[in-house]
């Protein structure tokens, strides 16, 4: 279908009468089409995905009085061949088939609420003057009536007008200067031909520029071919040195010498504003690198402006201003709920490092004390360390300063550090527990989370490789990357070391953050002071701070969850894209799209015609910094599944202590609730805690007490949980489908009566160990009472949280807490799942899996006979290129797509050693839908967890066989022919099997059976999926009883 362009939102462009930029962009940049972030999609042919490079710029007709046009020659002849080499090393990509990271993975779908409009709701937006469509258009006229009583000046090798035409009445931008004073080229001060006609004074001083930038009409950006000049080392220009020297503070070598190769490049200039209370700050944006600079004016007096910069030392940090913040926390910040701030009883005393008797020392609890955290590094036996040895030693006065024993620098850093801020006591894990003394050691790793909770603050040494290393800023350890400050008109300036919007590189790529121990460190602090190669950062709680920037009010304290306006611009073609294939939205034809926060842009692509055409919504939300733990306002799963996610990113010398390096997390998410983990599974949430899924290729720990199979704990690797689609997602579930199996309770009734009958005791206890290990002492738990059915007047509440369309309850015996289901309340006893070794017995609906080769495998459409499930090898064309990861699979039956699945083992060997392979229905579940629901939201609503879990269990999986006759509805039709872009859903054969429902998938785990010397079988995880209930009992699924390990 021919695309209809909306010409009210392109990007202004020089006339044709004046040289300028070219319009068109690279195609794979997926916004590049748009130049303007801002500008409005066009109606779009659904043959193929929305592409940026079947959407170039074109002349407006409305425009031409602004001057849109093509640029000069040689420029366009030049920016073409770039274009070219781009489209070359582009297509080289895209027929690779290398695995490429899905831009709606669910991290990031998690961060948009997306919804399709009702009539009801496009009346209310009306009326309370949210800006539709309608009232868009009309405020859009608007902004380009003030857009247009502008001259618009841009650079391209001198200063131009985009249109010499009608400048009657028309005046220059308050930032424009026309006759700038000429200085000298050795003149601190001195500005280029380019930035002297810029009044940066105007620029971080006036709000309400947005009409007089010159990119678009609805934004105050000001665009300048002129990144040539801020690369060129030989300039004297403040500003051009100034942003430069930034730039070579954050980008790599090679892509700042290929930045450099252009004489085409762009530099853009946008404003900050956070509010009235806040200096404006200048975001500098460059079209041939991947980073920004944010440029802050320096404070002067005695009563900053927040966000405006702080001066920064490159020897010495200002330990005054970290009392500040610490004192600022304590006084004005509300105790975090989800934290551990208290003792157990068992520590009354513990162990530190006195700073100022210059010793160990014993002290009791509670008190006041700095923490250490920092990597021990590859040569940890050389440094002094607490043994039995050196114990008398190390609590001798004054050993830590008169220079008797050599201390690691970061080590006498961090004791100057706590001395500095008014504490008296440091514990540093080296020096205050006794490394050879295992039963210590056990015991203080048992109650990290007290130890770091309990601390006052969390010394954080984030560029060590070593404790030999130091605290940059501390002593004499010099910091490695110095703030860049220039002078112009005036204004001292200085470059941000960090975007506070972003993810603070010094600190998320540090080898620190990698290290498994320092996770839950990270994590267990009040509050934590990084010390980086520039300046240090302060975190609670509550907020941020930095060394170079006067930091936000929080005085209500409230922790700040930031919109990443920039990502969702990234995410909108991909979200079109995503939604456009949305096997739950297949039954409408046509969509149209209206995103927020880009401004209210609408995309209409046009399947059929005559067909409705719904509106789907989007808006971004606010996401938790980047490597924090989300806690408040958050259900215990989510908290954990997030936290399996960071944790098992890291890496540890030890693979023994995978447990233990997360054992101060489970603490910190199960404090105040009666649950325990087993091997790093949470009794609240077992059953859905065991389908994680691995992010890269695993390999099994073997070591002895390995955890089981069953546990992302037994695997070292990446592994993650599914979310729940979108924000707002419509969904419900997972439901258990499995028969649970324990050790018969009569055992100890036996036991008893071998004792009264005089049995020995030897005797009692071989019985009893013969009689642990024998499945025939299994039985069935009993399912209400282990899913909480036995009655609802327990004072559990099933609430709605309708911002995102989550049920959750609460209770009143856990206040400020969420859970995803109804857990054991205080008191009442947990109910293993394991025996003793480790193993999960259950009984379940089992049907064999065949790795089959479907470039050879005919669809068989009918009869439907065949009793297993096929794993789909060399079947890459039924994924879009570069969408399914090598350990990904499709499965079939009889050649139909009907469900995905996840190996956690090479896959070589899965597919060489002749073995038997099972699919087991762990839980029945929905794939995530957009709002609001098909069955309403009075029905939506009244769904509550029990209820669902009792009907899941009791009448469809375990009821009478011939209700699963009605799941087997099936079309004698051929295999669709779509290649699907994987995102680790079903995405069934729905020329085959129906439409998606809620409850018609089934979380499956992959076991394979294992048999020893002695005969005895049993079965290990190698893999989790998701498959169509349908296709599932098509293969007529035999009742199992599995034993897991």
């Amino acid at each position: 279908m021919e695309q209809k362009r909306d010409p009210r939102r392109l990007k202004l462009e020089p006339a044709n009468t004046m040289p300028g930029p070219d319009k068109e962009t690279p195609k794979d940049d997926p916004l590049a089409s748009q130049e303007s972030k801002g500008s409005k999609p066009a109606e779009t042919s659904p043959d193929t995905e929305p592409d940026a490079g079947t959407n170039e710029t074109v002349e407006s007709e409305q425009f031409k009085h602004v001057g849109l046009g093509p640029s000069h020659g040689a420029q366009v002849e030049e920016r073409r061949l770039e274009r070219e080499e781009l489209e070359k090393k582009r297509d080289v990509v895209d027929h690779d088939n290398t695995y490429k990271e899905n831009p709606m993975s669910d991290e990031n779908r998690e961060l948009i609420d997306i919804w399709m409009q009702t009539e009801d709701e496009a009346r209310a937006e009306e009326e309370d003057n949210v800006m539709t469509l309608d009232n868009y258009e009309a405020q859009f006229e608007e902004d380009r009536r003030l857009h247009n009583e502008y001259k618009h000046h841009f650079f391209d090798e001198e200063w131009r007008l985009y249109s010499k035409e009608n400048l009657r009445g028309k005046k220059d931008e308050d930032w424009f200067i026309h006759s700038p004073a000429l200085r000298e080229t050795n003149d601190p001060e001195y500005l280029c031909d380019m930035c002297r006609h810029i009044d940066f004074t105007v620029l971080f001083s006036h709000r309400g520029l947005k009409p007089q930038g010159n990119k678009d009409p609805s934004t105050a950006c000001i665009e300048l071919w002129g990144l040539s000049r801020v690369l060129n080392e030989k300039s004297t220009c403040s500003f051009c040195n100034l942003v430069r020297e930034a730039i070579e503070e954050r980008c790599a070598v090679e892509e700042l010498e290929k930045a450099r190769e252009t004489k085409a490049g762009k530099i853009s200039i946008d404003i900050l504003d956070e509010g009235p209370e806040c200096a404006l700050q200048l975001e500098i944006g460059f079209s041939h690198l991947a980073i920004t600079v944010v440029l802050q004016r320096l404070a002067l007096g005695e009563n900053p402006l927040p966000l405006q910069a702080l001066p920064v030392r490159q020897d010495t940090a200002d330990l005054k201003r970290l009392c500040t913040w610490i004192r600022t926390c304590e006084e004005r910040h509300p105790e975090a709920t989800r934290s551990i701030h208290t003792f157990p009883p068992e520590m009354k005393t513990l162990r530190v490092i006195d700073v100022e008797d210059g010793c160990l020392a014993t002290v009791p609890t509670p008190c006041r004390y700095a923490c250490l955290s920092y990597v021990w590094g590859k040569n940890a036996s050389s440094h002094v360390h607490l043994t039995a040895a050196t114990k008398a030693t190390l609590e001798s006065p004054g050993i830590f300063s008169n220079g008797c024993i050599d201390i690691s620098q970061t080590y006498l850093d961090a004791i100057k550090v706590t001395r500095d801020i008014g504490l008296r006591y440091l514990w540093v894990d080296a020096l205050c527990i006794v490394q050879d003394d295992d039963a210590e050691k056990a015991t203080i790793i048992s109650q990290m989370g007290a130890v770091y909770g309990n601390a006052v603050i969390n010394i954080t040494a984030a560029t060590n490789f070593s404790p030999t290393d130091g605290l940059p800023g501390v002593g004499n350890t010099p910091r490695t990357r110095c703030q860049v400050v220039k002078n112009m008109h005036g204004l001292s300036v200085a470059a941000a070391f960090q975007d506070s919007r972003h993810p603070y590189p010094e600190i998320e790529d540090a080898i620190w953050n990698s290290r498994a121990w320092t996770f839950q460190e990270r994590h267990l602090s009040q509050r934590a002071v990084y010390f980086t190669n520039s300046q240090m950062h302060f975190t609670c709680a509550h907020g941020t701070a930095y060394e170079d920037t006067v930091p936000l009010s929080t005085c209500n304290g409230k922790a700040t969850v930031p919109i990443d306006q920039q990502r969702f611009q990234d995410l909108m073609w991909p979200m079109m894209s995503y939604i456009w294939s949305d096997p739950t939205q297949t039954e409408f034809p046509n969509k149209r799209f209206k995103l927020g926060g880009l401004g209210a842009e609408s995309q209409t692509m046009i399947a059929v015609p005559e067909a409705p055409t719904p509106t789907y919504r989007a808006t971004p939300v606010g996401a938790h910094r980047g490597g924090t733990l989300p806690m408040e306002g958050e259900t215990l799963w989510k908290t954990y599944r997030e936290a399996v996610n960071m944790y098992t990113k890291r890496k540890m010398t030890w693979q023994s202590d995978a447990i233990n390096a997360f054992q101060g997390v489970a603490d910190l998410i199960s404090q105040g609730v009666n649950t325990t983990f087993w091997y790093g599974i949470p009794e609240f949430a077992f059953d859905q805690a065991l389908l994680w899924y691995p992010r890269e290729p695993l390999v099994r720990r073997t070591h002895p007490g390995a955890s089981p199979s069953w546990s992302w704990a037994g695997w070292e690797g990446h592994t993650t949980y599914r979310g729940r689609g979108w924000h707002n997602a419509i969904t419900v579930g997972p439901f258990n489908a499995i028969l649970w199996l324990t050790q018969d309770d009569r055992l100890a009734t036996i036991k008893q009566y071998l004792v009264d009958r005089g049995e020995s005791a030897e005797r009692v206890e071989s019985f009893v160990e013969r009689a642990t290990e024998t499945p025939s002492f299994l039985h069935n738990w009993v399912h209400g009472s282990l899913y909480h059915l036995d009655g609802y007047n327990d004072g559990w509440r099933d609430e709605r949280d309708s911002s995102r369309n989550e049920h959750y309850f609460s209770h009143a015996a856990y206040p400020g807490l969420r859970f995803t289901y109804p857990i054991n309340l205080p008191g009442r006893p947990l109910l293993p799942r394991h025996t003793p070794d480790g193993t999960l017995h259950f009984t379940a609906h089992t049907v064999p899996a065949r790795f089959t080769d479907m470039s050879t495998n005919t669809p068989k459409p009918m009869p439907m006979e065949d009793e297993f499930l096929q794993l789909g090898l060399n079947d890459a064309a039924k994924s879009s290129r570069g969408s399914r990861r090598p350990w990904e699979y499709i499965i079939y039956h009889q050649g139909y797509r009907a469900g995905f699945l996840s190996l956690n083992i090479p896959t070589s060997s899965a597919v060489s050693e002749p073995t038997s392979y099972t699919l087991v229905a762990m839980s029945r579940d929905t794939i995530p839908q957009i709002a609001p629901p098909v069955c309403g939201w009075d029905a939506y609503w009244a769904l509550t967890a029990r209820e669902m879990q009792a009907t899941t269990f009791m009448d469809q999986e375990w009821g009478k066989p011939q209700d699963k006759k009605e799941w087997m509805v099936y079309m004698d039709a051929p295999p669709e022919g779509k290649i699907v872009k994987e995102d680790g859903d079903p995405h069934w054969d729905q020329r085959r099997y129906e439409d998606p429902a809620f409850m018609d998938v089934y979380n499956v785990l992959l076991l394979e059976t294992k048999v020893d010397d002695n005969g005895e079988r049993w079965e290990e995880r190698i893999g989790v999926g998701k498959v169509f209930t349908g296709a599932f009992w098509m293969a007529r699924p035999w009742v199992k009883r599995i034993a897991l390990r």
